[in-house]
């Protein structure tokens, strides 16, 4: 069985190296109505490469279980919600081989924290929600909003740092889970899909099926 380089919630990093899927309503549209494409791309739609697959990995990824050497995300896991994000530690465990690698990045709950404590401004509960991406500035309830809605996941349904997301990774079977850094994971392949900018002051992870 070949060994696969899986990324889920890739957006428009997708290098050939790797198996890259993407779930964003705007890439279903591209993917399934592609004379749309060149209209939603005018209207501000992302771009999205064309080895991009579509795929949810709540559902599950048409990836076979044991399959994978490593698997990747970037900034999608804090869009799920809790019931979610267990769902999908269990998918991307069953999709490792043994001995396989889990490396992600997410916003780092205790970063942001610390902000808002060492902050005396009065506005400073508001710029810690603006910055986490947690709750709304503004409802209008109009066609606008329900778009938004539609199209997307832009809210910050849950929230992380290491202590709870090692937990959860362990309780998943996950072992080895430490820290990790931009660029320094010992396969050389997560080269071509980190992204030092989307590390910057974020809680990124690395941990591993068991052999």
């Amino acid at each position: 069985m070949a060994q696969e380089y899986i990324q889920f919630g890739c957006g428009l990093c997708a290098p050939p190296t790797w198996r890259n899927f993407d779930a964003g309503p705007a890439f279903w549209l591209e993917k399934n109505l592609p004379f749309l494409k060149q209209a939603l791309v005018r209207k501000g739609f992302p771009d999205y490469p064309a080895n991009i697959e579509y795929g949810d990995v709540i559902s599950g990824l048409p990836v076979e279980e044991k399959s994978a050497q490593a698997v990747y995300c970037s900034h999608v896991l804090e869009h799920l919600a809790l019931n979610e994000f267990r769902v999908t530690l269990s998918h991307v465990f069953s999709y490792l081989k043994p001995g396989g690698v889990f490396r992600l990045v997410v916003p780092d709950l205790e970063h942001y924290a610390k902000l808002y404590l060492a902050s005396d401004r009065a506005d400073a509960a508001i710029t810690f929600m603006r910055e986490a991406h947690l709750g709304e500035p503004h409802k209008d309830r109009g066609l606008g909003d329900k778009a938004r809605s539609l199209f997307g996941r832009s809210q910050h349904l849950t929230m992380w740092d290491f202590k709870g997301m090692a937990a959860e990774l362990e309780q998943a079977g996950f072992v080895r889970i430490r820290r990790a850094a931009c660029k320094d994971a010992e396969d050389p392949r997560f080269l071509d899909v980190e992204d030092p900018g989307r590390w910057n002051n974020c809680l990124g992870v690395e941990c591993f099926r068991p052999s």
